[in-house]
């Protein structure tokens, strides 16, 4: 089915209010870092307000996402009101690998999460099958107060693959995503909004205005699409998913627009 050209501009506001609902109750990933302080522990390859993917830097290492509470938190002082977590871990590139099986966990702030292990299938001659993409979920609990952080700045999160396996000779890459905090009654705690899709969406106004006159715009008019200041910069690696974001938000704002004119 072909998608319609023209969307009213009601429905315009409609996808703009859903996408910005999605971004607020995200996490930041645009801050996400390496631990131990080595950055040979992660290669990030991109971050959107779902999540980070991340890849290794070289064979037979463990990789390490970090991020920390004050850094996602909308209100830092919740970090006393945080109960549990979940998060989900996709690895994609798998198939057609000798990998024999990919694990980790999260070692959020005071305490460990349930960690995970997922194994190929393992052929008579010997050799393993796998799924291009499998997902896994994975959660924490703070189940004693003397485990709540006091101080969000110092509620480390840290992502991990333990496996040690040859990720980067098989071009494997791993998502940390769908992050969700909750309270002990089951309530989700607010999460700041992606710095590093509300930083694109910026640098891409002039390329809406030029899209809806339909004009040629001089090159000095015309913003980038990424740039050293923006968020997403921070960690060195662009986001493919949130400029994707970003050029569809321009799209429906262009076309609604030019039903105006």
């Amino acid at each position: 089915m072909k998608m319609k050209k023209i969307i009213s501009c009601a429905a315009a506001a409609a996808m703009a209010l859903s996408m910005a609902a999605v971004s607020a109750s995200a996490a930041d990933w645009s801050q996400t870092g390496y631990a131990d302080d080595n950055p040979d522990t992660i290669n990030i390859v991109s971050t959107d307000a779902n999540g980070v993917v991340a890849a290794q830097v070289n064979d037979g290492t463990a990789v390490k996402a970090r991020i920390t509470l004050d850094q996602i938190l909308a209100d830092p002082a919740d970090v006393a009101n945080i109960y549990r977590g979940t998060y989900k871990v996709t690895y994609k590139g798998l198939a057609g690998s000798d990998i024999q099986g990919v694990g980790g966990g999260l070692y959020a702030a005071t305490c460990n999460s349930t960690t995970f292990w997922l194994s190929p299938e393992f052929n008579d001659d010997g050799t393993v099958t796998w799924e291009d993409e499998v997902t896994v979920e994975d959660e924490f609990k703070w189940l004693l107060p003397s485990q709540v952080p006091e101080d969000a700045s110092q509620a480390e999160f840290v992502f991990m693959d333990w496996s040690n396996s040859n990720f980067v000779s098989n071009d494997v890459t791993i998502t940390y995503s769908d992050l969700h905090l909750f309270d002990k009654d089951g309530n989700e705690i607010a999460q700041k909004e992606y710095s590093g899709a509300a930083a694109a969406v910026e640098e891409e106004a002039p390329a809406e205005e030029e899209a809806a006159t339909e004009e040629a715009a001089p090159v000095e008019d015309v913003a980038p699409a990424s740039d050293d200041t923006s968020a997403s910069a921070s960690t060195g690696n662009a986001s493919a998913a949130a400029i994707a974001s970003v050029m569809a938000v321009a799209g429906v704002a262009a076309i609604a627009a030019k039903k105006r004119k």
